[in-house]
């Protein structure tokens, strides 16, 4: 289904990330894992490696102390290696603390907002001229329910899933006349994570779907069968 693109997933070490990195890789794509985590890293490169035909690529990066400089490296290293890009996946995010705003620290706020917000605005912008030669370009957020209405205690997390729909809108409006280029803002909704759980302690996680059901939505935001979609905002459940 995928053969021969190229997709960039960050936060690719763990939970939705690495699902959907295994899975693309299955159809064919070549996955350009980011994550901080390395040995995470080598254990996903070499699971697709010996169960694939693809080409995988490790970046090492950590997305809350990404700059202009690096994101431009991050850019040079996957023309390098692929000449283009197809597909980026916002996928890497942290929650940190749960927090009114009265007690909420400046330092952890800094940090969510450079992973879940910062980072997208600077990978897209640097990544932006790798994906114009491509057929369907696409770029997919990862977005949250606390995006679209704050909640007490969500802090910085709310506001920076706020600001990635924002982000996905503009972007959407911008690239609108490049035929076939995408940018989806999509919400997963409740799903067995780390980050799940660390919001959730008290949470029984046997009760919320597996990262796997998600794999659907992807494959059609990356296909060719969501052209014709006008629609920025997707959730877990709609049809599609």
């Amino acid at each position: 289904m995928f053969e021969g693109k190229n997709i960039l997933i960050t936060g690719a070490s763990k939970g939705i990330g690495r699902v959907l990195a295994k899975e693309l890789s299955m159809h064919g794509a070549n996955i350009i894992l980011l994550s901080k985590n390395e040995t995470l890293l080598d254990s996903i490169y070499d699971e697709i490696a010996d169960n694939t035909s693809t080409s995988p690529c490790i970046i090492k990066c950590d997305l809350g102390s990404l700059d202009e400089l690096r994101s431009q490296e991050i850019a040079n290293t996957i023309f390098q290696d692929y000449g283009s890009l197809d597909c980026i996946i916002h996928n890497a995010a942290t929650i940190e603390k749960m927090s009114n705003i009265e007690n909420f620290d400046l330092l952890s706020w800094k940090k969510i907002m450079n992973v879940n917000l910062t980072s997208s605005f600077l990978l897209s912008k640097h990544l932006l001229p790798l994906m114009k030669s491509s057929e369907s370009p696409r770029i997919i957020f990862t977005s949250s329910s606390v995006g679209y209405e704050g909640k007490a205690f969500w802090g910085a997390y709310s506001v920076s899933k706020g600001g990635s729909k924002i982000l996905s809108e503009i972007l959407n409006e911008e690239l609108s006349h490049i035929k076939n280029f995408k940018v989806f803002n999509f919400n997963p909704m409740a799903t067995r994570t780390d980050l799940r759980a660390l919001a959730f302690p008290a949470e029984n996680p046997t009760y919320l779907k597996d990262p796997q059901e998600l794999i659907p939505y992807y494959k059609w935001m990356i296909s060719e069968k969501s052209n014709s979609s006008i629609k920025v905002n997707i959730s877990f459940g709609d049809s599609i």
